[in-house]
């Protein structure tokens, strides 16, 4: 049979305070943790917008697109790739300037104008 270990008071008095110790650390870093979110939930309050988070509903350029942000990356949000039919459709709207363009009876200012459409794509 083994016999216990008789521990003297200050034993049991070290022991509780290194509890007391442990707890009251847990405590403060909870604090430690509740300040920084606060802190960061205020500034993202009184920080510039940058992905458009805090924009006001509505702020659109006059073209109807969001406003161009010129810190931090772009998140691609409002960027539409083209499908098939899209792209067929640009053809056929290629083909159809293009043809227009080779009627020589159109007048001079509408060939220069299809001209530099057809020069640009």
């Amino acid at each position: 049979m083994r016999a216990r270990r008789w521990s003297a008071p200050s034993e049991r008095c070290a022991t509780a305070t290194s509890t007391a110790r442990t707890q009251e650390e847990a405590r403060a870093l909870e604090q430690l943790r509740q300040g920084a979110r606060e802190m960061a939930q205020q500034m993202l309050r009184q920080m510039p917008s940058r992905f458009g988070l805090n924009d006001p509903p509505g702020e659109l350029d006059p073209m109807g697109r969001p406003p161009q942000r010129t810190d931090g990356p772009d998140p691609g949000v409002g960027v539409k790739v083209p499908d098939q039919i899209d792209i067929q459709r640009a053809r056929e709207i290629l083909r159809s300037c293009a043809a227009a363009w080779a009627r020589p009876t159109r007048p001079p200012l509408e060939l220069e104008y299809l001209e530099r459409l057809l020069k640009r794509f």
